[in-house]
């Protein structure tokens, strides 16, 4: 049976060793991932509600992390969410559990007042959860990754209207 619930303390090296396995594995990858949420964890950004781990039949199996992230607009800014990373142990992928941790730090993210999340991933992977790239919805990509792949979804239904303006993705 799987279980998500939020990471501790405790899951801190098995988080570093997972995230270093499976983006070890991943097309696209800087190799640095479990060094960001490292990273992540020491800056105001880092919201630890938002820091999950799946279980599956008491090992770590899955991981996700949404961080604040501001969107500048003309009259100042809104606070938003991030996603990164995600990952699943490579031996447990495709078994619904990205989407599982997805679907339940959304759940989370709505329930603390966030109203939209932004990542930089793979639009045929994203997609389904409601993704899209933030030109759509009136918000420049301040980052040197193509517009494609710097994509939003609303977990409050029109919130990225009232967003328009700049993201920035670093901390």
């Amino acid at each position: 049976m799987l279980q998500i619930r939020q990471a501790t303390i405790g899951d801190y090296r098995t988080v570093y060793k997972l995230v270093r396995q499976a983006f070890a594995q991943s097309k696209i990858s800087d190799g640095q991932e479990q060094d960001w949420i490292i990273a992540q964890r020491s800056t105001a950004c880092y919201v630890p509600e938002l820091e999950l781990v799946a279980e599956r039949d008491g090992q770590i199996v899955g991981h996700v992390l949404l961080t604040e992230r501001k969107v500048i607009t003309p009259d100042g800014y809104h606070t938003a969410l991030y996603l990164s990373p995600l990952c699943v142990k490579p031996d447990c992928r495709k078994l619904g559990i990205g989407s599982a941790l997805v679907t339940e730090a959304f759940a989370r993210a709505a329930n603390l007042g966030y109203q939209a999340t932004f990542l930089v991933g793979d639009p045929k992977y994203y997609s389904r959860f409601g993704f899209r790239p933030v030109t759509q919805f009136g918000i420049q990509n301040c980052s040197q990754i193509p517009d494609v792949y710097v994509q939003a979804v609303e977990l409050k239904p029109g919130a990225l209207g009232e967003m328009q303006g700049e993201l920035h993705l670093t901390a």
